[in-house]
């Protein structure tokens, strides 16, 4: 498995597609009032679905760093119990399959691992792999120092406790930080709809007030000037609180 390109399935694609459908709506009946406006937005529909494919990869790559956290533990955890390097990620298998299914992402990386170990493979470089395809900084340090530790000889249970204690301590962090930065997040989505809430209670309460603004060239440029202003505003809000960690 890749984890630098998310794949959509079919179900999620439709339910995005309907998605995109309520957002075109929102943009063609606030700002033109215009089906023909609402078919020309559905046709950036292919531009929503790459945006929602970057969102989907941060989000499976992140649920990955959190979840090896977990299987780390559990070697570590393992390890300290006096079963050795291999066993030690072999028994971790059931106990990720017991925390997250048979279906997640870390416990199928388990499973590889796992039937790796019984065809002879070498730990060192099945873990390079796996950190190399998750593309996550986490898995990789973990599997680079592994292989340093297997290479030179050292005290290698020492060593991944250690390392997994570290690796563990940053993971808490940055997931601590995230959620700091989620609250941002959310308080921006807010502010993002707030103006549709507005438009909304003008237009209940005063009906026709807007209708200078959609049926003359002069309108259709001032609504034109808005919707940019407002989508660079989304775009602005959204780099600010996209903050990598």
């Amino acid at each position: 498995m890749v984890y630098d390109t998310y794949h959509f399935s079919v179900k999620e694609k439709v339910i995005l597609f309907a998605i995109w459908i309520g957002i075109s709506g929102v943009v063609a009946y606030f700002f033109y009032r215009s089906w023909i406006v609402w078919g020309i937005v559905m046709l950036c529909f292919p531009l929503f679905l790459k945006w929602q494919r970057k969102s989907a990869t941060r989000k499976r790559k992140w649920e990955l760093t959190l979840a090896f956290r977990e299987a780390v533990v559990i070697v570590a955890g393992n390890l300290q119990a006096g079963n050795s390097i291999e066993n030690a990620f072999r028994r971790a298998y059931s106990d990720l399959k017991s925390l997250y299914g048979e279906e997640a992402d870390i416990t199928k990386e388990f499973l590889i691992i796992g039937r790796g170990l019984e065809n002879n493979l070498v730990l060192e470089k099945m873990l390079l792999d796996f950190g190399t395809r998750s593309g996550v900084e986490d898995i990789k340090d973990f599997a680079n120092i592994f292989a340093v530790a297997k290479r030179t000889g050292g005290n290698l249970k020492e060593i991944i406790v250690d390392t997994v204690e570290i690796i563990s301590d940053k993971i808490e962090m940055k997931r601590s930080l995230r959620i700091l930065i989620s609250e941002k997040q959310f308080e921006q989505k807010i502010m993002s709809v707030i103006p549709f809430f507005i438009l909304v209670y003008i237009g209940m309460t005063s009906p026709g007030y807007f209708d200078s603004l959609y049926h003359s060239l002069s309108g259709i440029g001032i609504m034109t000037a808005c919707l940019i202003a407002y989508i660079v505003a989304i775009l602005w809000g959204m780099k600010i609180t996209a903050i990598e960690i």
